[in-house]
């Protein structure tokens, strides 16, 4: 599969061996915990906390780096939004109805550092469980087993469809399409020959795999599905549950001890 569509690293590292359930209850209680907290200090630090977790589960520094370069728009635009139009405190300058003032921008990068935490909390899990692991633990939390076997088919066949695009591409260009028109409208014109191909052949796709589905009794009605590789969590998956929700709960605790709440100061 397309890396740019199976983000799974594929190591031996601690944290791939553990029951992606647990690594699903440390998504929620990370993102969870971040939302109450905004001192920029806090925020960095659990920044660099969920980078060390990463390297240490043997995520290569590619990875590190494509993050950050999905994030970066978000890093560049929410301070300087923040800081324009949520001035707060003493004015570094004003120009008109805008006010430019420290506190603002403390509290925009506050805000960028939260949302960088949690996109690298949720690749974390990306990163360390693969597609067929992180299905299966949906479907063992509630989620129906269509929907999960819908989700594993849209995830297994988003590179197909990928390359199936730029083989088409490429035999619509070797019939002498041109797809460097100017022009919005003469650019979609243009891709008309293969929205028909995909289409066609995306139909294809669809109907054999009806048949795939079909041929292994699939939405026959009583019938207890199995797997061939389950999920059991162990005692070392209890145990790092039992810590997740340890300091999820001391997290509330010093939140109600109205700590690390402002931008910069820790009380």
């Amino acid at each position: 599969m397309d890396s740019r569509f199976d983000l799974y690293v594929a190591h031996r590292g601690w944290a791939h061996g553990i029951d992606p359930r647990i690594k699903l209850l440390f998504v929620l209680a990370g993102i969870v915990s971040l939302t109450l907290f905004s001192n920029l200090f806090f925020l960095l630090a659990a920044l660099l906390s969920i980078h060390l977790l990463m390297a240490s589960a043997g995520v290569p520094r590619e990875r590190f780096l494509w993050v950050w370069k999905t994030m970066v728009p978000i890093n560049l635009l929410l301070p300087v939004l923040w800081a324009l139009f949520y001035p707060e405190g003493g004015a570094l300058f004003e120009l008109g109805i805008l006010r430019l003032t420290p506190l603002a921008v403390i509290r925009g990068l506050g805000i960028a550092a939260r949302l960088d935490t949690m996109a690298f909390i949720c690749f974390f899990w990306l990163f360390t469980t693969d597609q067929r692991a992180i299905v299966h633990s949906l479907v063992r939390v509630g989620l129906p087993f269509e929907w999960g076997l819908v989700l594993a088919i849209s995830l297994r066949h988003l590179s197909t469809f990928h390359n199936l695009y730029q083989m088409i591409t490429e035999a619509q260009q070797a019939r002498a399409l041109d797809l460097s028109k100017k022009g919005f409208l003469q650019r979609l014109k243009a891709q008309l020959p293969i929205l028909v191909a995909m289409v066609i052949n995306s139909l294809r796709i669809a109907d054999k795999l009806a048949l795939a589905l079909e041929s292994r009794a699939f939405g026959l009605e009583g019938v207890r599905r199995t797997y061939l590789h389950d999920i059991r969590c162990t005692r070392r998956d209890y145990l790092l549950g039992g810590l997740i929700l340890l300091g999820f709960c001391g997290l509330i605790w010093v939140r109600t001890l109205g700590l690390f709440t402002h931008p910069l100061y820790p009380g």
